[in-house]
Formats: C-alpha cells, sequence, structure tokens
C-alpha cells in the first residue's frame, strides 16, 4: 500500500529538521500556511502534525503552532491497530461477524464534528456482533458519513471486513486511526448480544479511522469482553505516542 499524503508531509517536515531548515524551539508556520507549502488541505496538514507529536518530534497545545522538540529518529516499522478483522488476521486468527441493525440517523453536533460532516447530515449506524475463531467477543457500533454509508448498505451482512470489502470493490484504503481505550461493563443490550451476564467488565475502544489524505472514513464505538482483548504499548522518553484523556475528553476525541 502507498504512503499516505499525511505520512509523506510530516517525513518533509522530519527531513527539514535533520537538514537544519527547522530547529530545536522553532515554531512551524501556521496550518493554513503548511496547506498552502504543500498544496493540501488542512486536514491532511493537521494529521501530519498529530503524527509528529505523536511521536515526540514537534510539540505544541491543540489549535496552536507546533514547535520542534528535537531532531526526528530514524523511521521504524510499527504494528497499528486499524480494524478489529486486521488485527485478528495478522495473529492468525479468523475473524467474523454479522450485522444485527443499522439504519441513516442525523449527524448531530457530536458525531459531525468527529466526521467532519455538517450536523443535519445523514450517517449511517451500524450495530454488528464481532466474532473471533467463531466467538462473540465484541459488540461495534459504527457511524458512517452519507457517501461512505451508502457503499457500506451494500457490504454484505456477515462480512468479516467492511474496510477491507470497501478497498477492494471501491479502492477506499483505511490508512490509519486513532485509538481510545477505556473500561466499562456490559449494558443490557450488549449482554444479551454477547450472551452474557449484566455488568461483566468490558473494554472500551473508541475508533477514528481516515484515508490517506486524513479524511474521517468511519467512527466507531467497539465494546470488548475483557478477557479476550488487552492492550500493550511500548513508550519512552523521546518516544510516547500514549496520550491520557479525561472521561469528558474522550466522547469524541
Amino acid at each position: 500500500m502507498s504512503e499516505a499524503r499525511y505520512e509523506q508531509i510530516a517525513e518533509q517536515i522530519r527531513d527539514s529538521i535533520r537538514s537544519g531548515v527547522r530547529q530545536a524551539g522553532q515554531s512551524l508556520e501556521s496550518e493554513a500556511a503548511l496547506a498552502a507549502e504543500y498544496a493540501v488541505a488542512p486536514g491532511t496538514v493537521r494529521e501530519a502534525l498529530r503524527l509528529l507529536v505523536s511521536e515526540g518530534t514537534l510539540g505544541g497545545r491543540r489549535g496552536a503552532r507546533k514547535t520542534v522538540l528535537r531532531t526526528p529518529r530514524p523511521a521504524a516499522v510499527a504494528e497499528e491497530f486499524r480494524s478489529f478483522a486486521q488485527w485478528a488476521s495478522a495473529h492468525g486468527r479468523t475473524p467474523g461477524g454479522h450485522v444485527i441493525e443499522q439504519g441513516w440517523h442525523i449527524a448531530g453536533k457530536e458525531n459531525a464534528a468527529a466526521l467532519n460532516v455538517d450536523p443535519r447530515a445523514r450517517v449511517l449506524r451500524v450495530l454488528r456482533v464481532r466474532l473471533l475463531d467463531g466467538e462473540k467477543v465484541m459488540v461495534e457500533r459504527t457511524s458512517y458519513p452519507e457517501q461512505l454509508g451508502e457503499l457500506v448498505e451494500k457490504v454484505p451482512g456477515d462480512a468479516a471486513s467492511v474496510s477491507r470489502w470497501l478497498e477492494q470493490e471501491h479502492g477506499i484504503v483505511f490508512a490509519g486511526a486513532d485509538h481510545v481505550f477505556s473500561a466499562t461493563v456490559c449494558s443490557q443490550q450488549d449482554a444479551a448480544l454477547l450472551e452474557v451476564s449484566r455488568g461483566r467488565p468490558l473494554l472500551r475502544h473508541l475508533r477514528r479511522s481516515r484515508d490517506g489524505a486524513g479524511s474521517p472514513l468511519e467512527i466507531s464505538e467497539d465494546r470488548y469482553l475483557a478477557n479476550f482483548l488487552s492492550v500493550a504499548m511500548s513508550n519512552g522518553r523521546n518516544v510516547n505516542p500514549i496520550s491520557w484523556l479525561t472521561a469528558d475528553e474522550q466522547d469524541w476525541f
């Protein structure tokens, strides 16, 4: 798969720091100026800056100009949890699932901001139960913007991977994702869908997937049985992709 445009821009900014064009302590241009420089939308620049902040190359408050913190390390290969099906397949497991219900809704302010659409726009909401090696492990609630939702409506209800189907059938690539993990307990609906007792511990996973230009493709709240999935991350003094959010910052981050 070809490198996403925002990743290319991030690497160009890294190169400018390595070469001394941009130095530690120096502030970058505004998002608008960078978008003009690289001939892309501001959202693409925003994703590039988010990547550089997450790795520790840049710093700065949200909405403010970013500042160079250090010279970037050489590129490293890392596994990214982009979707349930990708994770399962990468670990030699068999993903599956089936749609419980789906329908069109008005986006509303919160979902509109997360999906970058008008609050009055339609979004397709899909409720699925996901399987791992044939066993129920997760309830997935996903919302898609209208243009993509019209394609998702045609995805077979028992498709193992919606993202893979969209890539194969329409060339839509889920290039990356943002994630927030937290703990919750099984609601009455989740308990019925997963066939477990109400109140059982669940791992709550908020996910916002994006294309190569950084535009949102979907937002999803996935609730896993806690004994089937845990999250492990490695960080250090100079590379820290972990962000700690308060409860009111998680919907949507």
